[in-house]
């Protein structure tokens, strides 16, 4: 699935019983449609493993960091794992600056998420 604005592009794709939502552009208020559907969407799945993608994520504001808190809040009350992968240094320091950095497992890629957090089948 698909989602796109001119600000911001997501996809989604099932990796087993992980699901990896990919972002490409800025993560701002007129994104925030886009980004909020794409992960409720992921996590309406119940994947194992939710990993955000955020490797083309240009600007990342306020917005997008409440959507990622609020992605983190749902899927540890639904027993989701859920990781960013590849977060730019500005990104980062966002996470740095509100002190939420320490929320989100960071990863490089999304096989070593997949690699260093081991999944189970999804609950029936």
């Amino acid at each position: 699935m698909s989602i796109a604005l001119p600000c911001l592009k997501s996809e989604t794709v099932r990796v087993g019983h992980a699901l990896v939502c990919s972002f490409t552009g800025d993560m701002i208020l007129d994104s925030e449609p886009v980004a909020a559907q794409a992960l409720g969407a992921a996590l309406d799945q119940r994947p194992a493993l939710l990993a955000v993608d955020l490797a083309g994520v240009e600007l990342f504001t306020a917005t997008g960091l409440n959507m990622l808190l609020a992605a983190r809040l749902r899927a540890v009350a639904e027993d989701v794992t859920l990781v960013l992968i590849a977060p730019s240094q500005r990104t980062l320091r966002v996470l740095e600056l509100t002190d939420t950095a320490a929320l989100f497992a960071v990863h490089a890629t999304v096989y070593d998420a997949l690699r260093l957090h081991p999944l189970r089948p999804p609950p029936v």
